[in-house]
């Protein structure tokens, strides 16, 4: 009987062992799988970029590349995915890279506009994040931060003291908070390079912080002025309707209606496999477009 109950307790062990080697393998397996499926989507997607290079000199919403792709069916699963133009978006990486007082005041306006913080709080924000990308050890006055404050919390941490990578690491900067950044996300990126605001793809808040003159919901209007006639260049935008005048105010902020770099934002879902994945493209004046980054956690 006892080594009948052993034989047992080894074979239900065995038989477990083995069906747990079984799921690890079908989960790489899927996740290999789910791999090649987003290079494949990335590859498509950047083919579609190229033809829009080609045929027009600008970047806007009504374009094909912008359209997202809500359902492609696939062995066993599905794919969505969209383009977003990164250079709608407030480039963090500018505090240094551009006109640095110019641009943390942007970011200052940004953050108001998108999280209805105090003016404290959003310069106090602006000025940590300029700090946390530059390599000195200069607080920026009145609010900045360095390694100092950050090597008095618990747990001690310093400075990035380089480009960011990603708009996710703002979550490390002093004054920042769960909401703010998820208010600000949709509107941040971090570019390896200073780049200009395309005013044809810009959310209305990154629109509306261009200027501290601008009329309330001004931001809201450009976005659906838009909509019927893009933009043809910078110089159009100035005069429409509520930027009129507002060119002195936008001194040392860059503004274009084209764009050098989109992220592709995608999920592959095959059986009970789930990927996100998500790939900064840089599109050269060229049309080529190559790879800048892959991830599959966050942008």
């Amino acid at each position: 009987m006892l080594i009948m109950a052993l034989t047992a307790i080894i074979t239900t062990g065995m038989i477990a062992s083995m069906n747990l080697a079984l799921q690890r393998s079908g989960n790489i397996w899927n996740a290999q799988q789910n791999w090649w499926y987003g290079i494949g989507i990335e590859n498509w997607l950047g083919a579609q970029l190229r033809k829009e290079a080609e045929a027009t000199e600008i970047d806007s919403l009504d374009e094909y590349w912008a359209q997202p792709v809500d359902y492609l069916p696939i062995d066993g699963g599905s794919i969505t995915g969209r383009i977003v133009d990164l250079q709608g978006r407030f480039n963090l990486n500018n505090l240094v890279l551009g006109d640095s007082e110019a641009e943390i005041a942007y970011f200052t306006r940004l953050i108001s506009t998108v999280a209805d913080t105090d003016p404290v709080t959003a310069q106090s924000i602006a000025q940590a994040t300029k700090d946390w990308i530059d390599g000195d050890k200069e607080p920026t006055r009145p609010y900045g931060a360095e390694d100092n404050y950050y090597l008095g919390q618990m747990p001690a941490y310093r400075t990035g003291n380089t480009l960011m990578v990603s708009p996710s690491e703002i979550e490390a900067v002093r004054g920042m908070t769960p909401a703010i950044y998820r208010a600000l996300l949709p509107n941040i990126s971090a570019l390896p390079e200073a780049t200009a605001i395309n005013v044809n793809t810009a959310p209305a808040a990154v629109l509306q912080a261009l200027s501290q003159n601008m009329p309330a919901s001004a931001g809201e209007q450009l976005a659906e002025q838009r909509q019927d006639s893009p933009w043809e260049d910078a110089s159009e935008f100035l005069q429409a309707g509520p930027m009129a005048g507002q060119g002195e105010a936008l001194k040392g902020i860059s503004l274009d209606v084209k764009t050098r770099y989109f992220l592709v934002a995608g999920r592959i879902t095959v059986v009970d496999s789930q990927t996100q994945f998500y790939t900064v493209l840089e599109r050269a004046d060229n049309g080529s477009v190559h790879v800048v980054r892959h991830a599959t956690d966050a942008y």
